[in-house]
């Protein structure tokens, strides 16, 4: 298989109170603190901040969300841009403050957010887009009746940080794009739960974002047709490179089973596997894997 992968991961600017960490937004940065935009879309939804050969850093909500310019071929080029990325971002960061703090760069899939510094400025496009939910539709491959719906989120008191994989060179995934997804939670999404530093972060993000069937079909600039697999939090682009390379080789076996057509295997794992990712059940995902592994 040839596969070309990409991942638009999302991680915050903090700062921190006592013993929490608390997001300060790439637009209430603009507000208060003179952040420079260098372009935008009409709708200010996606403006963007930095910009690299390799790799952007845009808005999106009160993250900063990473666009990776081209598909990369294999695991090492992800790891090489998601972490040449994180250092500029984090070096950019050190140049500004707010209400006099330093910032942190926040990498953990919740963060802390005081609706009270936002609130009087929702009159302001790039601030509300940090107070609603499902801004950009996406879809679920193991609910049919789903339907994205844009959510007033002013009075909850946390952010999520996803970690969505991009997948693309299969033709499979134009016709089987659902089991392909279903493959993915069974292979990725245990793969990612057993692995994760932060279960508890995780089963909270699990409540309002990380279902396990959740995907977006894409269509890529070089023509390419290919999905997004929006499960997996932000904690896998923290991993070693040898951590890295396993991930990316579940990746590549949940494709292997669509070319091969052992979508028969979901009737044994999808279920659990479903239960894993809601409950963060890193026991049972590790066991999950081990049998995966015996239907190679």
């Amino acid at each position: 298989m040839n596969l070309k992968y990409g991942t638009d991961p999302e991680f915050f600017s903090s700062i921190n109170l006592g013993e929490k960490e608390y997001v300060v937004s790439p637009s209430l940065l603009e507000k208060d603190s003179g952040l420079p935009f260098l372009e935008q879309d009409e709708d200010e939804k996606h403006p963007i901040y930095i910009h690299d050969s390799d790799f952007s850093w845009m808005m999106d909500g009160v993250a900063w969300e990473l666009t990776v310019k081209s598909p990369k071929n294999n695991y090492k080029e992800i790891y090489d841009v998601i972490n040449n990325s994180l250092n500029v971002l984090g070096e950019f960061l050190k140049n500004y403050k707010w209400n006099g703090r330093n910032l942190n760069l926040y990498k953990k899939p919740v963060i802390n957010i005081d609706p009270s510094w936002y609130i009087p400025f929702l009159n302001l496009r790039k601030i509300y887009q940090g107070f609603i939910f499902g801004c950009d539709p996406d879809q679920d491959a193991l609910d049919q009746d789903y339907l994205c719906k844009t959510l007033d989120v002013s009075k909850h008191l946390f952010r999520y940080g996803g970690g969505h994989i991009h997948i693309s060179g299969l033709g499979e995934f134009r016709n089987s794009p659902r089991p392909a997804i279903h493959l993915l939670a069974c292979t990725v999404g245990n793969f990612c739960i057993a692995n994760s530093p932060y279960p508890e972060l995780e089963k909270m993000r699990a409540e309002t974002y990380g279902k396990a069937g959740r995907y977006r079909e894409q269509e890529y600039k070089n023509g390419d047709f290919g999905i997004e697999y929006r499960t997996p939090s932000n904690s896998w682009c923290s991993y070693s490179l040898e951590k890295m390379e396993e991930l990316f080789d579940w990746i590549q076996i949940g494709c292997k089973f669509l070319v091969d057509e052992k979508v028969s295997i979901l009737d044994k794992y999808l279920d659990v596997s479903i239960s894993n990712i809601k409950n963060c059940d890193q026991d049972s995902a590790n066991q999950v894997l081990v049998d995966i592994k015996k239907e190679l």
